[in-house]
């Protein structure tokens, strides 16, 4: 299914979806709908025919990235269990180690 991602985000969110030159650092106040950027920017990706174990999607808790895997996962109407996914802090740890 082919989401109108125009239609459904603003003109920032949009511009931060469909670059796909680079990561995209998304910042933005609260209630300003960088969740749903970074979800839309995820299905975009895969969309776009970049495989999903080439994507890393980094937040503060391992809930909110689960939360966000789902979402892009409806929009997309399939699975994204190769994504990788987690917290900052776990991620830097992992590297560290």
């Amino acid at each position: 299914m082919k989401t109108d991602y125009q239609k459904d985000l603003n003109p920032a969110q949009y511009e931060a979806v469909t670059s796909i030159h680079g990561p995209v650092l998304v910042i933005a106040g609260a209630g300003s709908g960088k969740t749903r950027t970074i979800v839309y920017r995820l299905a975009y990706l895969v969309e776009q025919n970049v495989s999903p174990q080439n994507i890393l999607l980094l937040t503060f808790t391992r809930k909110a990235a689960g939360e966000m895997l789902k979402r892009a996962e409806s929009l997309l109407e399939r699975r994204l269990g190769s994504v990788h996914s987690g917290t900052f802090h776990g991620f830097a740890f992992a590297m560290l180690r």
